[in-house]
C-alpha cells in the first residue's frame, strides 16, 4: 500500500470520526430538547481496503411506537378532558348552593306553613319569596350550564384555529423535507419538529397518519377525510350546527363545506363533544324537564282552587304551552326547500316527557322518521295511529285538534302535519309540501329551567281553598264522610263567578229489600230551589245509583267521593265554599305533589337526584379511565424515549470511543507522513 493511500484512509477515518463525534455532541446538547429524536453515524468500508466513509446520519426512532403514542394520546386527552368538565358538572349539581332538591325542600316547606294556617299573611308572603327563590335557582343552574355551552363553543373556535395552524407547519415541513430529500441533505431536524407537531396535533383531535415513503405525513380526520397530504393542508372551521347555538368542526374542502362533528373522537375536541352530548345537553334536558313538570303540575292544581277574592286560581309560574314557547322548541334545518308557515311543539303528558333531544326527518315520498337523541329510538310518524277518518274527513283545523299521544294527522294536502309521541305534540304548517332531505331540530325541555319564572307575587291570589263547600246533614245517622275535588275550573258549574251553578245534594236512599242483593242507593238532587228538589241532571238524573264507599262521583267540573257507611236518609249538600279563608285543601293538594310520582321515573326531587347520581357515576368512571389512559400512556411514551431518547451514559461511552478512533486516525495520518518522508530521503 502507498503511503498515498495510507494518507487517504486515515483522512477519511479522521473525518468519519469528526462527524460522528459531532453526532454525539448533538445528541448530548439536546438531551432536553423536546421532541429530540437521537442520531447515530452509519459508516460504511471502502471495498479493496480503500478506507470508510459516512453513509448517513440516522435518526433512531419506531415509527409503531410514534403512532401508537399518537395513537394513546388522543384517548386519554379525551378522556381527561371529560372527566374534567364532568368533575365540575357533579361539584355544581350536588353543591347545596345550587341545589334544586334542596330549593324544593325549602319551598315545600313553606308551603307546608300556609297549610298549618292559610288566613296568615306572613305565611302566604314567606311561601311567594320561596317559590321566587326556587324560580331564580332553577334560572340560575340553568344559565350555569348554558354558559358552559357557549364556552365550549369559544373553545372550537380556538381549537379549529389550532387545528389549522399546526397543519399548515405540517404541510410546510412536509415540503421542506421533500426538497431536503431530493438534495441529499439531512432533514432530521425537520423531521423531530414535525413529529412534535403531530403530537401536539393528536393532543387536540383524534388522526390517522399515514407514513409515506418519501418521508411524507399524509394526516386524515375523522371517518378518513384528508386534513394534510403532502404540502397541502385543508382548513377546519368552527360552524354552527342544526340547533343554531352549538359549534361544530366543518372540514373546507375545495368551495365545499363539510361537517364532520359527528364523526371526530379523540383529543380535547372529543371530550368536549362527548362532555356536551352526554353529560351537559343531558344535564339541561333533565333540569328543563323537572322545571316543565313542576311547573305544569303546579299550574293544574293551583286553577283548581280559589283565593282570597274568591277567584279561581291562576298559573302560579309559566305557561308552558304558550305560542312562544312551543314555537322555540323546534327549529327547522338551514338547507331546509319547503316553506315553513309556522311549526310548534306543545307539551302534551308530562308523564311521558323524555330528556331529550328529537331529529325530524323527511324521507322518500314525504316519510317522515323521528329520531330520539337519547337513545337513538326511531319512530315513523305514518305508522302512528291516523286520526283521520277516509270516509269523513277531517278538517285540518279539526285533525290537528284531535291528535293525541302515539297518533297522527296528516291533511291531504301535506300542508297540516301533526303526531304526538313521548308526551309532546308536534305540528308542523307548510306552504308547500315537505321535501325530502327537510330536517327538523326538535328540543322540547332544554329550556324549561330557563323558561320558568314566577307569575303571582301577591300572596292574597294564592288559591289555597276549593272551590266546593261541603255541608253534611245535622241529621245524618251514618259515619259517611264526603271529600270533594275540582276538576275543571272551566267547567259550566263555575261559569258564574262565587257561585256554584247549580248547588246540589246527594241523599242516600234506604235498599231494595225485595231485590235479590239489596243495596244501598244515592240520588244527587238539583237544590236551586230548596223547596222543590229536582233530580240532576235533568237529561240523564243519577237517581238510585248503586252507592259504593271509596268510589269516586263525576259531576261538572268536580268529584265527589263518599267514604264509610252512611246511612239511609243522610244528606250531603254541595255549594260554592265563599269566602272560605281558612280552608287549605288546595293548599294540601299542592304540598302532596312533591311527593306524586310525576313523572315516568319518580317525582320532581327523584329526577333531580337520579341526575345527580348519574353525573356523580359518570365522573368516577371517567376518572378511573383517566387514571388507566395516563398509565397506558407514560408507557408508551416511555418505550419511546427508550428507543429515540439520549442516554448520557451510553453516548458517554461512544465519546471517549470515537475520541480515541479520532486519535488513532490522526496518529495514522502522522505514520503516512514519516513513511512518506522516508521515502523522499531514500531517493
Amino acid at each position: 500500500m502507498s503511503s498515498s493511500s495510507l494518507l487517504s484512509i486515515a483522512s477519511q477515518a479522521t473525518q468519519a470520526n469528526k462527524t460522528a463525534l459531532s453526532a454525539i455532541g448533538q445528541n448530548i446538547s439536546n438531551v432536553n430538547t423536546e421532541g429530540y429524536t437521537r442520531q447515530r453515524v452509519n459508516q460504511v468500508t471502502r471495498p479493496d481496503l480503500s478506507g470508510v466513509f459516512v453513509q448517513d446520519i440516522e435518526r433512531i426512532t419506531d415509527k409503531f411506537l410514534t403512532q401508537q403514542v399518537w395513537t394513546d394520546t388522543s384517548s386519554y386527552t379525551q378522556v381527561s378532558t371529560y372527566a374534567g368538565l364532568s368533575g365540575r358538572l357533579d361539584n355544581m349539581l350536588g353543591a347545596s348552593a345550587n341545589s334544586v332538591s334542596t330549593a324544593l325542600d325549602d319551598y315545600f316547606g313553606a308551603l307546608q306553613s300556609v297549610v298549618d294556617d292559610p288566613t296568615s299573611s306572613p305565611n302566604r308572603e314567606l311561601f311567594m319569596a320561596q317559590a321566587d327563590a326556587l324560580v331564580k335557582r332553577f334560572n340560575s343552574l340553568d344559565a350555569n350550564l348554558k354558559s358552559q355551552e357557549g364556552t365550549i363553543n369559544a373553545q372550537m373556535d380556538s381549537y379549529a384555529s389550532q387545528i389549522n395552524t399546526l397543519t399548515a407547519s405540517i404541510a410546510d415541513l412536509n415540503g421542506k423535507i421533500s426538497v431536503a430529500a431530493s438534495t441529499n441533505r439531512s432533514a432530521n431536524d425537520m423531521l423531530d419538529q414535525r413529529d412534535v407537531l403531530t403530537d401536539k396535533l393528536s393532543a387536540i383531535v383524534g388522526i390517522t397518519v399515514v407514513d409515506q415513503s418519501s418521508d411524507q405525513y399524509s394526516i386524515f380526520i375523522g371517518n378518513g377525510q384528508p386534513l394534510v397530504i403532502g404540502s397541502t393542508a385543508e382548513t377546519v372551521v368552527s360552524v354552527l350546527g342544526d340547533s343554531s347555538s352549538q359549534k361544530e368542526l366543518a372540514l373546507v374542502n375545495g368551495r365545499e363545506t363539510v361537517n364532520i362533528n359527528d364523526e371526530l373522537t379523540g383529543g380535547q375536541v372529543g371530550g368536549l363533544i362527548q362532555y356536551r352530548e352526554q353529560a351537559l345537553s343531558e344535564a339541561r334536558n333533565q333540569l328543563g324537564l323537572i322545571a316543565i313538570g313542576f311547573a305544569e303540575s303546579m299550574n293544574e292544581q293551583h286553577n283548581l282552587g280559589i283565593n282570597l277574592n274568591n277567584d279561581f286560581g291562576a298559573n302560579l309560574f309559566t305557561d308552558m304551552n304558550s305560542d312562544f314557547l312551543q314555537q322555540k322548541r323546534i327549529t327547522p334545518n338551514s338547507n331546509n326547500q319547503s316553506v315553513l308557515s309556522v311549526a310548534r311543539v306543545e307539551i302534551q303528558q308530562t308523564d311521558k316527557l323524555q330528556a331529550s333531544d328529537y331529529e325530524l326527518v323527511v324521507g322518500d315520498s314525504g316519510r317522515l322518521t323521528l329520531y330520539r337523541s337519547s337513545d337513538g329510538t326511531q319512530v315513523r310518524v305514518d305508522q302512528l295511529e291516523n286520526v283521520d277518518d277516509p270516509a269523513s274527513p277531517l278538517t285540518p283545523a279539526d285533525g290537528v285538534y284531535k291528535v293525541g299521544q302515539d297518533q297522527f294527522y296528516r291533511d291531504p294536502d301535506g300542508k297540516s302535519l301533526s303526531f304526538a309521541v313521548d308526551g309532546i305534540k308536534v305540528t308542523i304548517d307548510t306552504g308547500s309540501n315537505l321535501i325530502k332531505g327537510d330536517r327538523f331540530v326538535i328540543r322540547p325541555v332544554i329550556s324549561g329551567a330557563e323558561d320558568l319564572k314566577l307569575t303571582i307575587h301577591d300572596g292574597r291570589q294564592l288559591a289555597l281553598a276549593s272551590p266546593i263547600r261541603i255541608t253534611p246533614d245535622s241529621g245524618n245517622n251514618g259515619t259517611g264522610i264526603a271529600t270533594a275535588m275540582a276538576t275543571d275550573a272551566k267547567a259550566a258549574s263555575f261559569a258564574t263567578p262565587g257561585t256554584l251553578s247549580p248547588p246540589i245534594s246527594i241523599v242516600f236512599n234506604a235498599p231494595d229489600l225485595g231485590a235479590t242483593d239489596p243495596q244501598m242507593t244515592y240520588t244527587v238532587y238539583d237544590m236551586t230551589d230548596p223547596a222543590n228538589p229536582q233530580p240532576w241532571p235533568q237529561s240523564a238524573p243519577l237517581s238510585n245509583q248503586p252507592f259504593e264507599s271509596g268510589k269516586s262521583i263525576q259531576l261538572d267540573g268536580y268529584a265527589v267521593t263518599i267514604n264509610n257507611l252512611p246511612q239511609p236518609g243522610d244528606r250531603f249538600s254541595f255549594g260554592f265554599n265563599l269566602d272560605g279563608v281558612s280552608d287549605n285543601r288546595n293548599a294540601i293538594a299542592l304540598s302532596n305533589l312533591q311527593q306524586a310520582n310525576l313523572f315516568d321515573r319518580g317525582s320532581y326531587q327523584d329526577i333531580y337526584g337520579s341526575l345527580v347520581e348519574k353525573v356523580g357515576t359518570q365522573t368516577a368512571s371517567a376518572v378511573i379511565s383517566e387514571q388507566a389512559g395516563k398509565v397506558v400512556l407514560d408507557t408508551t411514551t416511555g418505550a419511546r424515549a427508550s428507543v429515540s431518547g439520549v442516554n448520557l451514559d451510553e453516548e458517554a461511552a461512544k465519546l471517549v470511543q470515537y475520541q480515541q478512533a479520532y486519535q488513532a486516525s490522526a496518529q495514522l495520518i502522522r505514520v503516512s507522513q514519516t513513511i512518506f518522508d522516508s521515502l523522499l530521503n531514500s531517493i
